[in-house]
């Protein structure tokens, strides 16, 4: 009998705990349910990115071009020897980048041999401007014998005619006219006589005016080269590629040092075609731009003003040109030819342009533009330079907001907003969210009353539902079981 009714309250128990099983799964599945049901049915939010936005303005922009190029020195001077000799001097100053000033003696070569060459032709000058006295007085006197047998001439002519004269009227016999004619004719042969000997003595003066001048002409050569044995800086500049010794042979033409001249310092830079377009002017020459170049030394960076010049002459087959820039150097500057220098020039300014950041549109020029509702728009606009961060546009709407950084997820239809409109969202968001927190708090609504409906039963309103992921309402504190 005990065991029959120990048996009947084992089956009870265990139905009953049956029932209570079946029954909490119901409830589960069914809350389940609802649930899935009530999200399935509710529309999920749409996104709103937040994205960097600018207005485009009309702007004048005076764009900047940078290339790369060389320091050159257009005004360089070679110092080699003129004569052969030997070096007996050379200067204090004659070293490796010293700079010396127009006029300075930087090297004297023994001018022994030369000053000797010198004084040779002086004694030739000497001895041809003696030659050149003695032919001045033979031919003065050759003059004067010329005039004499003239006028001898003229005396015996006279008499021969006298003695004609009586003979035609008689009073004298023909045989007269013998002596007369005779006397006229030596005369003759004496003019011709002396007329050749002051030929003879114009010819030999004429000869020592040339002897002469010939001799000036080696004294001149003579001390040219004996003070060619000095050498000096016709100007100021910087010296290098020394070569000279003291006590050394040199021959003519060897050189010994390079004098180059700091004020004729100028940057080569090459170009391309399209570069050098944007540099010339509207007559097709090359534009006298203002220009900087810029020297890295370590941390420091050594500016200078500079022009542009001109083109070179060639173009290679390569393409593009190389042009010249020429420095200001009022002042003094530690650049030096064979620098790799930095040239930004600037060039002519571009009105009714746009200037937008380099991210803010596509390499063939996509920008998004942004509309009243926050929607946006593909817009293509024309890129007239491109600099190191920005962008130089043309064809775009004024006025117009535009993504000033674009974005893999962003496109057409894209609903966007700026940072300052999701700031006041977020500011209007935290205060819904404390007005919600306050109604909770109380039990009800705001104003204290308490909500209709079954205790419990309400679900959260659609406010409730846009809460920012991560944030979860704190479970209010109840009785412990």
């Amino acid at each position: 009998m005990r065991f029959i009714v120990r048996t009947v309250w084992g089956g009870l128990i265990v139905a009953a705990c049956a029932v209570v099983l079946w029954f909490g799964v119901s409830s589960y599945t069914d809350a389940k349910e609802d649930s899935g049901g009530s999200r399935q049915k509710r529309a999920a939010p749409e996104r709103v990115y937040t994205v960097r936005d600018m207005t485009l303005s009309p702007i004048t922009a005076t764009p900047e071009m940078t290339v790369f190029g060389e320091i050159e020195a257009w005004r360089v001077l070679e110092l080699r020897a003129t004569t052969a000799g030997r070096i007996v001097d050379i200067a204090p100053d004659l070293r490796e980048g010293i700079e010396t000033r127009a006029g300075a003696v930087l090297v004297r070569i023994d001018p022994t041999t030369l000053r000797a060459r010198e004084a040779d032709t002086l004694t030739v000058l000497a001895d041809a401007r003696s030659e050149q006295f003695e032919a001045d007085q033979s031919l003065a006197l050759a003059r004067a014998d010329l005039e004499a047998a003239i006028n001898q001439l003229r005396l015996r002519r006279s008499a021969l005619q006298r003695q004609n004269d009586l003979v035609q009227r008689g009073v004298a016999a023909p045989a007269t006219m013998d002596e007369p004619q005779l006397a006229a004719s030596a005369a003759e042969q004496a003019v011709v006589s002396r007329r050749s000997a002051y030929v003879a003595a114009t010819q030999r003066m004429n000869q020592t005016a040339t002897a002469i001048q010939r001799a000036e002409i080696e004294v001149q050569s003579a001390r040219r080269d004996s003070a060619d044995t000095t050498l000096s800086a016709p100007f100021s500049g910087v010296l290098t590629d020394i070569n000279a010794t003291l006590g050394s042979l040199v021959s003519p033409n060897e050189p010994l040092a390079r004098l180059i001249d700091m004020r004729s310092l100028e940057a080569a830079f090459r170009v391309s075609d399209a570069q050098y377009a944007r540099l010339l002017d509207a007559e097709g020459n090359l534009a006298p731009l203002a220009a900087s170049v810029s020297l890295k030394l370590g941390e420091r960076n050594v500016k200078a003003r500079a022009t542009l010049d001109r083109p070179a002459a060639m173009v290679g087959a390569e393409g593009g040109r190389t042009v010249y820039a020429r420095i200001d150097t009022t002042q003094k500057t530690p650049m030096r030819p064979g620098d790799f220098v930095s040239v930004t020039i600037t060039e002519p300014p571009l009105e009714q342009v746009a200037q937008i950041p380099a991210r803010a549109a596509t390499e063939d020029g996509r920008i998004f533009l942004i509309g009243e509702d926050g929607r946006l728009t593909e817009h293509r606009v024309k890129i007239l330079r491109r600099m190191p961060d920005a962008l130089i546009v043309t064809d775009v709407p004024f006025g117009e907001r535009i993504v000033a950084e674009r974005r893999p997820q962003l496109g057409e239809g894209i609903k966007v907003q700026s940072p300052e409109e999701a700031a006041a969202k977020e500011i209007e968001d935290k205060k819904k969210r404390e007005a919600r927190r306050a109604a909770r708090s109380s039990g009800g609504k705001p104003n204290g009353k308490k909500p209709e409906g079954k205790r419990g039963g309400n679900k959260p309103d659609a406010e409730s539902d846009k809460r920012p992921d991560g944030e979860k309402e704190k479970p209010k504190a109840g009785p412990a079981a």
